[in-house]
């Protein structure tokens, strides 16, 4: 049976047509078997995955740094992932675009103007010229108008230069974006196959067609689509519906808070209404994964109470800017 309380959702489920527009953007309890890594037929709960109880029951959500902490360093850079990794992180999530000579890189922007002292694109450079650049040119501290890594430069990595920053067991998710995206995802796998990494590694992707070329490959783990989770998330607050469970050990990610366009159709016309939604709820989590089976992670949140919500309700992980203010809702006091 179904909870009753909803207090967007159960408003927006009152609606008899609508159309949904989405822009692309549990702690283990002591009495429920190990999760098992996606295809690769292995415990996920490394010394990474463990942590402090939260007080209710069951573990507290690992901390993810998004874009190896976005916010304290340079993203996406091997000082971004030492740092994030001294501060407390449990995991990184970095992001990968290919090289024009076919080299998988950490990069986010379809610009390098964005964060290097470069110009143009990834897939215009060669590894050479791109591993040259200054991803911190442009990043400035928190509160500060400084750039202090104009002098101390941080240089675009590779992919395979950042997993050697990262010890074996900690998990990592790599984030595939680019325009072209099968030939990204073949170069990825083929990293990890040749350094080792397929275990603990998750590839996540906005586009399908990334996903399911990694997916084809059989010895990687892959996140479920984000069309998929977006539909489930959508059929249970809506339609109260739960479809079957993906795959043990499988994880899922989607945003905490999330805006959408609620579209209502009469016969005179459309209205359409923007609102936020909170997704990641206990009936959520206990639709998704009602024995503890799959991995949950919210992305973007933003501070102690709403981490301490998301312990409460189940979900496994949170994407976190900045691991350095995060790892405090966790340990319950700075570093």
């Amino acid at each position: 049976m179904f909870s009753k309380q909803h207090p967007f959702w159960a408003r927006a489920a009152g609606i008899t047509t609508l159309g949904l527009v989405l822009g692309i953007a549990p702690m283990i309890a002591a009495d429920r078997p190990p999760k098992v890594g996606a295809g690769t037929g292995t415990e996920t709960g490394t010394d990474a995955g463990s942590g402090p109880e939260t007080g209710y029951g069951q573990e507290a959500p690992l901390i993810v740094a998004h874009r190896a902490g976005t916010a304290d360093y340079p993203e996406n850079t091997r000082e971004g992932i030492r740092g994030s990794l001294e501060d407390g992180a449990d995991a990184l999530w970095i992001t990968v675009q290919l090289s024009r000579d076919g080299v998988p890189v950490l990069y986010r922007p379809i610009g390098l103007d964005e964060k290097t002292n470069g110009t143009g694109t990834v897939a215009e450079k060669t590894v050479a010229e791109l591993t040259a650049l200054n991803a911190g040119w442009n990043f400035r501290p928190r509160g500060s108008e400084e750039t202090p890594y104009r002098d101390d430069p941080a240089l675009l990595p590779t992919l395979r230069q950042a997993l050697a920053d990262i010890p074996a067991d900690r998990l990592v998710f790599l984030d595939l974006k680019q325009a072209d995206p099968v030939p990204l995802a073949d170069a990825v796998v083929a990293v990890l196959r040749d350094a080792e990494r397929t275990e603990n590694t998750v590839i996540y992707s906005t586009d399908a067609a990334a996903t399911g070329r990694a997916r084809d490959a059989g010895d990687v783990q892959v996140a479920e689509d984000r069309d998929v989770t977006r539909k489930r998330l959508l059929d249970i607050a809506l339609a109260h519906e739960c479809e079957p469970p993906p795959a043990a050990g499988t994880w899922m990610a989607f945003e905490d808070r999330r805006k959408i366009t609620v579209s209502e159709t009469f016969t005179s016309g459309t209205a359409k209404s923007e609102v936020e939604v909170t997704p990641w709820d206990r009936e959520a989590v206990r639709c998704i994964d009602p024995t503890d089976r799959v991995n949950l992670m919210a992305i973007g949140v933003a501070d102690a109470e709403r981490y301490r919500d998301l312990a409460r309700v189940g979900v496994d992980a949170v994407l976190v800017d900045s691991p350095r203010d995060a790892v405090s809702w966790k340990y319950g006091h700075s570093r």
